[in-house]
C-alpha cells in the first residue's frame, strides 16, 4: 500500500494536469462570506490550527483557521429563520450538489479514463450530491436560530452542547467519508453509499490510518496556511483561495485513488508503479 505522503504528491501531480476543476474548490471558498470577512477585519498577529476532512471538497477553509472573538457556534445555518434566508440556503445547496457531482465526476472519470466531462457528470450525480449536501441542513435546520456564545458566558449546558457536537461532527465525519467517492466510483445510490463507507470504516485499518494522516496533513498545513492568509491583507487571501484549490484538488484526487484501493467493488483507476508500493499490488 503506498504511503499517505506517495499519495498527496501523486495528487499533486495529477491536480497540475487538470487545472480546471481548481475553480470549483476557488468557488467553494467564495461562497464562504463570513470567513472572508472575518480575514478581511481581523486586526492583529494571528496564528491558528485547523483540521481538516476527506468527506468534502477541499478549499483554503481546510487548511485556513479563521480568527473568531471567543468562543462562538451556529452550526453553519443562519441566526433567524426567514423566508429570505431559506431560500438563499436552499439555492447554495442546489449549486453547491450541481459543482460538487462534477467535480467528484470528473476527477473518479479522469483518473479512471484519462478525460472528463463535467456537465455530464453534474447531470449523472446531481441528484444523490442534492440530497447528500441537504441531510445536514435538515438536521440543523431545528438549530437555525443559531446555538451561540462567547467566552465571556456560557454555561455548563452549552458548554456540553459544544463538545458534543464536535464528537458527533468527528464521528461522522470518520464513517461516511467515502461517501461522496462511492458515489461517482461506485455509481451508488445515496443510501447505498453511506452503508459502504461505513462498511469500510467499521473494518478499520488503512481506513481510519488515512483519515488520521489526512487530518494530521492538514493541520500541519493551516500552520502556515492560517499566518499567511490572515496576517498578509488582501494578498495573502487571494493566494490561499488559489493555493487551497490546488491543494484541495490533489486531496480529493489522492481520496478518490485510496478509496478506489480498499473498495474491492471498485473500477481500478491508475496502477500504482512498482516503486511507489511496499507490496506486490495496492490493497
Amino acid at each position: 500500500m503506498p504511503r499517505f505522503t506517495q499519495r498527496i504528491a501523486d495528487g499533486w501531480e495529477r491536480a497540475l494536469d487538470i487545472t480546471p476543476l481548481t475553480l470549483i474548490p476557488v468557488l467553494f471558498a467564495c461562497l464562504e462570506i463570513d470567513k472572508i470577512q472575518s480575514v478581511l477585519t481581523h486586526d492583529g498577529v494571528y496564528f491558528g490550527l485547523q483540521f481538516g476532512f476527506p468527506h468534502a471538497v477541499g478549499t483554503m477553509w481546510s487548511f485556513v483557521s479563521v480568527p473568531t472573538t471567543g468562543y462562538t457556534v451556529r452550526f453553519g445555518v443562519a441566526d433567524r429563520v426567514t423566508p429570505a434566508v431559506l431560500l438563499l440556503v436552499g439555492a447554495t445547496a442546489v449549486v453547491k450538489a450541481a459543482l460538487a457531482a462534477g467535480y467528484f465526476g470528473s476527477v473518479a472519470s479522469y483518473l479512471e479514463r484519462g478525460a472528463y466531462d463535467f456537465l455530464t457528470h453534474v447531470r449523472a450525480y446531481f441528484v444523490p450530491f442534492l440530497l447528500l449536501g441537504v441531510l445536514p441542513l435538515l438536521v440543523l435546520l431545528p438549530l437555525a436560530a443559531g446555538v451561540g456564545f462567547r467566552s465571556g458566558g456560557f454555561g455548563g449546558g452549552i458548554a456540553a452542547l459544544f463538545v458534543a457536537a464536535i464528537v458527533v461532527f468527528l464521528g461522522v465525519s470518520y464513517l461516511f467519508y467515502a461517501t461522496p467517492y462511492l458515489l461517482v466510483l461506485r455509481e451508488l445510490g445515496l443510501v447505498a453509499a453511506l452503508q459502504e463507507s461505513y462498511s469500510l470504516a467499521v473494518r478499520g485499518g488503512p481506513y481510519v490510518s488515512y483519515f488520521l494522516g489526512y487530518v494530521a496533513f492538514t493541520a500541519c498545513v493551516s500552520l502556515v496556511a492560517s499566518a499567511m492568509v490572515v496576517n498578509i491583507p488582501v494578498v495573502g487571501l487571494l493566494v490561499g483561495i488559489v493555493g487551497g484549490g490546488v491543494l484541495g484538488l490533489a486531496l480529493n484526487i489522492a481520496t478518490m485513488r485510496f478509496v478506489a484501493d480498499i473498495d474491492p467493488e471498485s473500477p481500478t483507476l491508475v496502477e500504482w508503479e512498482p516503486s511507489d508500493d511496499d507490496s506486490s499490488h495496492p490493497a
